[in-house]
């Protein structure tokens, strides 16, 4: 539920996030703009200016799907807050003329080439916010770009990896509906499988010994009956 939540709250952040054309100036960087895949690496968002003016408050990142391990490094002034799909970093503020670089760490896994856009909201004084979200589409540069870092080679990402996202995944599903949910593999069917073998036995047991005791019942009623 928590996940769901502060997906919303991205959402709503991105939504309510106006376009300041006096912004376009200078993005918000990625550095570095390439890592190798598969290794844990040390990254950083670059904020150049505020809001139109407005001093920056704090930063929301998407974390993109192939990232994992991402956690925000704390920053002099700012409370960095790592979460499983964002970042976030709250405080200062940092004033519209000076720069600042928020770093994180992770690990990315994909194909060489592949490029992983990190999608920010920036929250400013007096409730302006800028949303650094645009892809570049035919080889134009938008307007108010997401910071991206392209992979240099390919890793593929490990199989626990991908059974521990299958993992959560099904948690998550099974806390909204209200039901377990089975990923893989479920520890308790094997011992339903038990449960099942050794109740089938009881019950071949009990017919057995019901089927002597009747047999002997038989004998005695007929060594009875007989002159």
């Amino acid at each position: 539920m928590r996940k769901a939540g502060l997906l919303l709250a991205f959402l709503a952040a991105l939504l309510a996030a106006p376009v300041f054309p006096g912004a376009a100036g200078a993005h918000v960087e990625m550095t570095p703009s390439e890592v190798p895949a598969g290794k844990p690496a040390n990254l950083s968002f670059e904020i150049p200016h505020g809001c139109d003016g407005a001093a920056t408050t704090s930063i929301l990142v998407q974390i993109p799907k192939g990232a994992e391990n991402v956690t925000a490094t704390a920053v002099k002034g700012w409370k960095a807050t790592t979460a499983p799909d964002t970042l976030t970093w709250s405080g200062g503020p940092l004033p519209d003329h000076e720069t600042a670089a928020f770093p994180f760490r992770a690990t990315l896994y994909g194909k060489k080439g592949e490029a992983f856009a990190f999608k920010v909201i920036q929250k400013c004084q007096g409730g302006a916010q800028t949303a650094w979200i645009q892809s570049a589409a035919g080889g134009v540069e938008p307007e108010h770009p997401a910071p991206t870092v392209t992979l240099a080679s390919t890793a593929a990402e490990p199989a626990a990896e991908v059974q521990a996202t299958d993992d959560q995944v099904a948690d998550e599903d099974a806390t909204q509906v209200g039901e377990p949910t089975a990923t893989a593999a479920d520890p308790d069917d094997s011992s339903d499988d038990d449960n099942g073998e050794g109740n089938g036995k009881t019950v071949l047991l009990l017919v057995v010994a019901g089927l002597a005791i009747g047999t002997v019942a038989g004998i005695v009623i007929r060594a009875r009956r007989s002159p």
